[in-house]
């Protein structure tokens, strides 16, 4: 099956010369901050294919001359003026896609190279493949709520290029002429039957009763009943999806035939309309014939997804040559909550309904949440993980003020995302992802224990550091003098005073940059991560209870009891203890002491080595108790092994 292997965007709109987007004909999941260019990925895919259907070729140049010669151009307003020795200037400006198949197809088009509107596959690609962003969807309520809701010409603009009626002749140019594409038939009507100049020079339209006009009767009538059909189709259909995406709202789509007349000389026409109308709401059979004065955005969103992809479900049965065929998202699921996103991502990717099967899939968004969020759901639903992902940031040279784009793969490391944004001489992005992998590094050599403060909030780097150091001694391997010099000469950086608000702004620099890589790289290299095994976990709640006398002493892990072990050199850690009870003869909270019961408000916190201590020492619980007494007399809950037995298992020796 076709899918694109490549898409190189080459100095337009945002893109200047980047290299070619690798797809491999995977699905695409890109996360672009705005500002960062996103939009010219859907806008690019876009432009090229709609190439294919422009028989006019300056409608296609029009986007690849400079700004002087046309006012819609797009090309980046960086790029360069080149001129050919024929005197021809451009700007190097294009779009090309490479796709899978053996050999490669390319699909292209430049200010120089517009043969992508003869090109019988590319039309093939641009009607079974679809483009979707949030404006498209947007206009689906952009009516008054005075007014009724008219949707022909968002039908005519976003739907019916992309769909194919059974073909139908017409009388063109002396001859029957096949047409296919919807919104090539619509043109068809608009111009009418046809014209012819009489023997006095006079123009006037084809007689009532000539055969091209009763062929074009013929062929008006072939649009409107296929435009019928195309309609019944959604009102059987899209309700139905619209329950699948979490909306108990049932909707009507009306067609009204186009009119036309035609004179002796002129030919006049009145379009069609599709009026949109809600019939029951949450059960309830309740007309509402304008809907944007009664349902929310996220409603008419909805409806608006619901009809796009149920017409996308009937060119998949349809329509569907063994062509490229893709849909590109662009930021759909602003408008959802989180609750709908969830149920819209999982219809578009459960196999059962075809979408990933039949498609390759692009979803762009601008927010980072949500592209986590589809992430997770991706690897839910798909086990080979046949996706990309990617991330999109825009990026600044500082001496000329140029923006570009930079893109990366989300599932590189930090390192890696902070090595590009140093190559892109990006300092200050580079030296977020430095400070990440930096806390990375420092974070899988700690225990939770050394990560966090007593209340759960998470510690700064720079205590971390001290930790990890303090810890590395512990294990008899030391960070090094050198080491800890370059973390010192690379704080403000590590430290990431670029990721907040600073009064006075604080550069970052090269030299500064190239130290915290060879802090990492030294790091890496020298100081691998413990091995860390948990005997008992936090959480964990113990008894002691005496083998001859009536005493019982209860206590809960408040953090794990865990053994590290750093090339043959062990550390015991022992677990911090909330002492939960005790009692002796029956009598709670007895102290040996006082010989009597004391008040015991509140937990006491204490080690589980200085518990040992206290009980060994005869001192306040004179019973004989010694260390191995109460190793082998401890339980713990729920657990099928006693301490002895556990910690002979962990190789523990206290």
């Amino acid at each position: 099956m076709s899918r694109i292997e490549t898409l190189h965007i080459h100095n337009f709109k945002f893109f200047d010369e980047q290299k070619p987007i690798k797809l491999g004909g995977k699905h695409l999941l890109l996360f672009g901050e705005n500002g960062s260019g996103k939009s010219s990925v859907y806008w690019s895919l876009y432009t090229l294919f709609e190439a294919s259907v422009k028989y006019d070729v300056e409608q296609i140049k029009k986007y690849f001359k400079d700004a002087t010669n046309h006012e819609e151009t797009l090309i980046n307003i960086y790029a360069d003026k080149i001129t050919e020795a024929d005197n021809t200037e451009h700007y190097n400006s294009f779009i090309k896609v490479v796709t899978t198949d053996t050999p490669p197809i390319n699909y292209e088009v430049s200010l120089l190279n517009t043969a992508i509107n003869t090109n019988a596959n590319a039309v093939e690609v641009n009607q079974a493949s679809d483009f979707i962003n949030y404006k498209v969807l947007y206009k689906f309520q952009d009516f008054w709520n005075g007014e009724p809701i008219d949707l022909a010409n968002i039908f005519a603009d976003y739907i019916l290029p992309y769909i194919k009626f059974s073909s139908y002749d017409i009388w063109r140019e002396g001859s029957l002429q096949p047409r296919t594409n919807a919104i090539e038939m619509w043109k068809e009507i608009k111009i009418g039957p046809g014209e012819f100049i009489k023997t006095n020079g006079d123009t006037i339209q084809v007689y009532k009763h000539s055969e091209e006009n009763k062929q074009f009767e013929r062929f008006a009538k072939h649009f409107d009943d296929s435009f019928l059909d195309l309609i019944d189709f959604i009102n059987q259909n899209a309700p139905t999806m619209l329950k699948q995406l979490g909306y108990d709202i049932d909707f009507e789509l009306k067609y009204h035939p186009h009119t036309h007349k035609k004179g002796d000389s002129k030919y006049k026409f009145e379009p069609f309309k599709i009026d949109f109308k809600i019939t029951s709401y949450l059960g309830k059979k309740v007309p509402i014939h304008r809907p944007q004065s009664f349902l929310n955005e996220a409603k008419i969103t909805a409806i608006a997804i619901a009809i796009r992809l149920t017409v996308l479900k009937k060119r998949i049965n349809e329509e569907a040559p063994d062509v490229l065929k893709f849909i590109v998202f662009d930021d759909v699921m602003i408008s959802l909550d989180m609750n709908n996103r969830d149920k819209l991502i999982d219809f578009i990717l459960n196999p059962a309904n075809k979408f990933t099967a039949d498609y390759q899939l692009l979803f762009l968004t601008h927010d980072k949440n949500l592209f986590d969020f589809v992430a997770n759901k991706i690897k839910q639903w798909d086990k080979i993980d046949n996706w990309v992902y990617k991330e999109m940031y825009a990026g600044k040279v500082e001496a000329t003020k140029k923006e570009y784009p930079i893109i990366i793969d989300s599932d590189l490391e930090f390192i890696d995302k902070a090595q590009k944004y140093f190559d892109a001489k990006d300092y200050t992005a580079c030296s977020i992802y430095i400070r990440k992998e930096v806390e990375k590094i420092v974070n899988q050599r700690l225990p939770p224990v050394l990560k966090e403060k007593v209340d759960g909030t998470f510690l700064t780097l720079e205590t971390l550091w001290k930790n990890m150091c303090e810890r590395y001694k512990v294990l008899k391997k030391p960070i090094a003098d050198d080491l800890k010099k370059l973390f010192k000469e690379t704080k403000l950086m590590v430290l990431n005073p670029q990721a907040h608000f600073q009064d006075i702004s604080l550069p970052i620099y090269k030299v500064e940059l190239e130290k915290a890589f060879e802090l990492i790289t030294l790091l890496k290299q020298n100081y691998p991560i413990p091995q860390y095994t948990i005997a008992l976990s936090k959480g964990m709640k113990m008894q002691f209870i005496h083998p001859t006398e009536l005493y019982t002493f209860d206590f809960e892990l408040s953090s794990d009891f865990f053994i590290e072990n750093l090339n043959g050199t062990e550390n015991i850690t022992y677990p911090k203890c909330i002492i939960t009870s005790w009692q002796y003869n029956n009598q709670t909270f007895w102290d040996f002491i006082k010989s009597d019961v004391v008040e015991y408000n509140s937990p006491i916190e204490q080690k589980l080595s200085k518990i040992i201590e206290k009980h060994t020492a005869n001192i306040r619980v004179p019973l004989n108790i010694t260390k191995d007494m109460f190793i082998e007399n401890t339980v713990i809950e729920n657990c099928l092994w006693s301490f002895k037995e556990i910690l002979d298992k962990s190789k523990i020796n206290l």
